[in-house]
Parts: structure tokens; sequence; C-alpha cells
């Protein structure tokens, strides 16, 4: 792995930074006194307010989730990155300033829109750019930023309490600006997603970006099959389902596609269910169950996003590209279902303020410290990596902007009902997280196929795609004649490139064989026959392609 593809992927996941700071900012902001006053008046209390400003902000990821399959496919993959940037600085500016809480509001939604998009368009921009072997670790990043984004955001609402006045909570939420004003920059200074420059039939672009992220400007062979596996495979999947953003949106839904779509859904939307994001965003209520308030809490949410970030470090150096996807997540999910029932237990019985037990109280607060590190090992990352990697290219945005549209529902739903079953079932509300989590380790055990090390073209192979593929050197030796394989529809040919092959316009390469409808079925054009065969066995794949499939050996 090279350093360009190091800095590619540093460069682009800070779009989940951004969205880690601007999603943690939030809850030290509510939490300031002075924050209370200037929005909701002398009373200091609204609750319809501070659910507005909570809920808004999922709803803004919902719309930027949804916006960008259509953005990414039209104006690419890093130009979405732009845009989310900007969007994400207007609307940290309207949080900075606010003097009202409508402006507020307007700020949050807009940053969510802004993060919706990164959420959607960081991970495919990555898991296009990296090698297969490396992808993991690569998407890994974003999750890494998150992490690192979420902590810093604990962090700087703790530092917001030693300011005065309104500048205890102006100064944290200024902070949104820093990054994505330098990602607005630093994104122009990245190439285009190779599979997207594909797309748009700038091909030659598309092998000089290939070759400078893989560190194979020199092996001109793997650089042109490369090239020819993604064409003809994004040739391919147009002609089963066109790029019509209408029409791909349709069949994410049906009976081909419902699956991974659903799959990709269910992922990312348990990053909420498996109760993270309910103990992120109401920590300070748990804290204060236990009996630590004011300063204190805060002291402790910076360490509890302390946790996160070590076990996101653990998850690139042990997990990613080692462990196999489904282990991970159903093994993950064991765990968190384990370390939560801890929690719950110690919190039925220490989850007084009046509790004189501190031992019992460190203790409860500890083993969320652990579920968070768990957190990062097995899901922060992987719930990106696992969605980005499902779909085929003509769904990949728009499958994975519908799983970020999941997530944020999701997230609203819980952002309403969780401290109104936090206020009357106490406790009892983490048995909910306990029987997802369960549920989930049963259904990546016996549901999910393994996608760890496959190029995303083998991936779509599991799932019955039809894939083109490049035959390896070991068959161009071995196979010195066509063997003719009959099918139900098909016949098959395996063929060693030495040998002259006749030509149809109407098949094409799938699975290091030709395919092409049997004669009974065949409408093909002329065939054109080839008599001399190029010296360079790459050239006269190229020639394969171009007539998509041998009719009959010569």
């Amino acid at each position: 792995m090279n350093w360009l593809m190091l800095t590619v992927a540093f460069v682009a996941a800070q779009g989940g930074f951004i969205y880690g700071f601007d999603s943690g900012i939030i809850a030290t902001t509510l939490g300031h006194d002075s924050f209370k006053l200037a929005m909701y008046g002398p009373a200091m209390a609204n609750t319809s307010y501070s659910g507005a400003i909570v809920s808004v902000y999922n709803a803004g990821q919902t719309i930027g989730g949804l916006t960008t399959g259509w953005l990414a496919d039209r104006v690419s993959r890093k130009y979405t990155i732009f845009i989310a940037s900007i969007l994400t600085i207007i609307g940290a500016i309207l949080q900075c300033t606010a003097i009202h809480v409508g402006m507020l509001i307007s700020g949050r939604l807009l940053a969510g829109i802004g993060c919706g998009q990164m959420l959607s368009v960081v991970p495919i921009y990555l898991a296009e750019a990296a090698p297969p072997k490396r992808r993991g670790f690569l998407v890994g990043t974003q999750g890494m930023m998150i992490s690192v984004g979420f902590g810093l955001a604990n962090w700087s609402g703790y530092a917001g309490a030693v300011a005065s006045g309104n500048a205890q909570w102006r100064i944290p939420l200024a902070m949104q600006l820093p990054i994505p004003i330098l990602l607005s920059v630093m994104v122009f200074y990245i190439p285009f997603s190779p599979r997207w420059l594909v797309l748009c039939d700038r091909h030659s672009e598309a092998k000089k970006v290939l070759a400078r992220l893989h560190g194979t400007a020199d092996n001109e062979d793997f650089l042109d099959r490369e090239l020819l596996q993604i064409q003809e495979q994004i040739q391919l999947e147009i002609a089963e389902g066109n790029l019509d953003w209408m029409t791909a949106f349709k069949a994410m839904f049906s009976r081909k596609y419902i699956r991974r779509t659903l799959t990709a859904g269910f992922i990312v939307a348990m990053g909420q269910l498996s109760g993270s994001s309910v103990i992120q965003n109401f920590q300070n209520i748990f804290y204060a169950q236990v009996g630590f308030t004011g300063r204190t809490s805060l002291l402790i949410s910076g360490a509890y996003g302390i946790m996160g970030i070590l076990g996101q470090i653990i998850y690139l150096v042990v997990v990613a590209d080692k462990w196999p996807r489904t282990r991970t997540l159903w093994s993950g999910s064991l765990v968190l279902s384990f370390m939560i029932a801890i929690c719950m237990v110690l919190s039925a019985e220490f989850g007084t303020g009046g509790s004189q037990n501190q031992a019992g109280a460190r203790g409860a607060i500890a083993s969320i410290f652990i579920y968070s590190m768990c957190y990062g090992i097995f899901f922060n990352a992987m719930i990106w990596v696992v969605p980005s990697e499902l779909f085929p290219f003509f769904l990949r945005t728009k499958g994975l902007a519908f799983a970020v549209a999941v997530k944020s529902v999701t997230a609203i739903v819980l952002s309403q009902i969780t401290p109104v079953a936090i206020a009357n079932v106490s406790w009892r509300y983490y048995s909910l997280f306990i029987a997802t989590n369960l549920a989930a380790a049963v259904f990546y055990f016996f549901f999910l196929p393994e996608t760890s090390g496959k190029t995303l073209k083998e991936i779509a192979g599991i799932f019955g795609d039809d894939v083109v593929t490049y035959p390896s050197e070991k068959v161009l030796e071995e196979k010195n004649r066509a063997e003719i394989h009959e099918g139900r529809n098909v016949k098959l040919y395996r063929f060693d490139l030495r040998t002259p092959v006749r030509l149809a316009h109407d098949s094409y390469v799938t699975s290091n064989r030709v395919m092409y409808p049997s004669a009974e079925q065949s409408n093909a054009g002329p065939r054109t026959k080839i008599t001399a065969m190029p010296q360079d066995p790459i050239h006269y794949f190229a020639l394969c392609l171009r007539f998509p499939t041998c009719q009959s050996p010569i």
C-alpha cells in the first residue's frame, strides 16, 4: 500500500471526523446552563426545542443520504464530498452564531444533510479506490475518524465549561468549522474514483489513477486487465439495469437485489440499535443516575470518547483485513450484549443518586467504557466496510444512501423515545439493546456471506451477479484448446488466447468463461473472423471483449 493511497484515505476519512464531531458536540452543548438560558429563555427548559435540535440533525442525514446517490454518479464521488463540506460549514456558522433557537435548528439541519452525504459517499469512494486486500483497513479509517471526532467533541464541551457566558457553547460549536474548511480544499488534490472515471468514458485517466493508487505503473498487463474488468463489469451492470436514479432505486427492491439492500440497511441501522447512540447521546443522564453530575459528568464523557478511539486503533491494527467480516460482526454483537447486560445489572443495583456504594457506581461506568472500546473494535468501522462492498456499481451509491437513511430514521425514533423510556422504565430500557444485539448475532452468523479479501466483482458473484473477469495466467498456460460445455440456455467455452476464435456481438465474458446465447435463442449479428492473433495476449483479450464472445473455435 503506497503513500498516495494512505493520503487519499486520510483526506476522505475527514468526512468521518466531521460526522463524529458534529454528532458529539450537541450532547455537551445541551448541558450548559448558558445555552439553556439563551435558547429556552428564563425557564431554561423546553423539551420540544431540545428534541427538535437533536431530531432535525438526524432528519438532515436522511435527506443527505438520499441525495447522495444522484450526486455521486452525476458530479463524482469527490465533488460530492466537497458539496457536503460546504453544507457542514454553513451549518456550523449558523449554529455558533445563533441568536435564537430557529437559527440553531436550521444550522443543525444543514449540518445533518452534509453529514448524511459524507456517511454515504466516503465509504464508497474508499472502497472503489482501495486494493481488495486492504479495503477493510482503508474504509475503516472513516470509522477511526468518527471515533476521533466524537472524542474531541466531548473534550471540547468539557473545555467550554472553563469559559463564561455564551462562549461556553459558541466556541465548541465553532470548532465544527476547521476540518470541513480544510477538507473542502484538500479534496481537489485527491483523484477521482477510477470506476467513476470509467463510467464517464475517461479510460486513460482511470488507468493513470489505478497506476498511482495501486503502485503498479510498471505493470502494464495488470493495469490493462484491471481496466478491462472495470469497464466490462460496468457495461454489463448497465445492460442489466441502467443508471437512471429511479430505475436503480426500484431495482434495489427487486427480487434480485432486495437481500443486499435490506442487509446493508440492517447493518448500518445496527450502529444505532446496538445501543451506542443512546449511550453516547444520553450518557450524562446515566452518569447522574449513578451519582455523577456537573463538570464531573463532562469529564467522564471525555474519557468515554477516548475509549472509542482506543477500540478503533485496535481494529485497524488487529482486526482490519485479518479477521473475517462475519466473525467480527457476530462475535462483536455477543460481546456488546454481554457488556450491556452487566451495565443493566449494575444500574439496577446502584442506579440511584443516593447510593453509598461508590465501587458499584464506578463498575457501572467501567462497563460502558468497555462497551465503547468493544464497539470501536467490532462495529464502528465494520458497519461502513461491509455495506460499501455489497452492491454492484450502478446501485452502490443509492444502496448506501438508503442504508444511511434507515440509520437516520432509526436515530430519530430512538432520540424521541429514549428520554421517555429512561424516565419511566429506567435501567430496564437496556434490555432492548441486549435483544437487538443477540438478534443481529444470529443474522450475521447464518445469513451474511463473507466478503473479506474479495474484489468488488467477486462479491457481486457471491450474490449471483454475472461477473466479468480476466482468465488467470495459470489458465492461459494450461488451456491450449477450447472446451465446450453445454448449459441450459448457454454454451460455455474455456479457451486459450493463443487459439484463434470466431466472435459474435451478443455475448460477454464472465467468471473465466465465455458465454453466449445458444444457437436456437441467438439473434447474433454479423460475425467477425480473426485470422491473425496479436502477439500481446492483452490486446487479443481486448478483441474478445470488443466483440464479446467466442462463437466457435476455428
